[in-house]
């Protein structure tokens, strides 16, 4: 049962993010997510807790360690899952006067955050 609640908060940020047209845009500006992460990390306004939940993620999405795959599509997505909750726990956790100015100098307008 907590699989499928896993599942269906992914399934709801997903949708947060606008679907299949957030999904395309995500894909679009993901440097621009890359640089605005990068420029995050590197700041010492935001909390280490914040930055340690991030990079925990990057390193999980490339270590070898994976769900078992006979878990019925949640050791499909258990990456895109953690990447999700990890930038979801990041952009909560920077001051929005921070995050208002690295947006700014990566280009983003102003307006909601991704997945938050």
């Amino acid at each position: 049962m907590n699989h499928l609640r896993r599942l269906w908060r992914v399934i709801y940020l997903l949708r947060r993010a606008g679907g299949v047209k957030g999904m395309k845009n995500i894909a679009q500006e993901g440097p621009r997510y890359f640089q605005l992460a990068r420029r995050l990390v590197m700041d010492n306004r935001v909390p280490n807790s914040a930055k340690a939940v991030l990079l925990g993620a990057g390193a999980f999405a490339v270590s070898p360690f994976n769900l078992p795959g006979f878990i019925p599509f949640v050791g499909l997505i258990d990456d895109i899952a953690v990447a999700v909750f990890a930038w979801n726990y990041f952009i909560k956790r920077v001051p929005a006067d921070v995050l208002a100015t690295h947006r700014a100098a990566v280009g983003f307008k102003d307006g909601p955050d991704l997945l938050v």
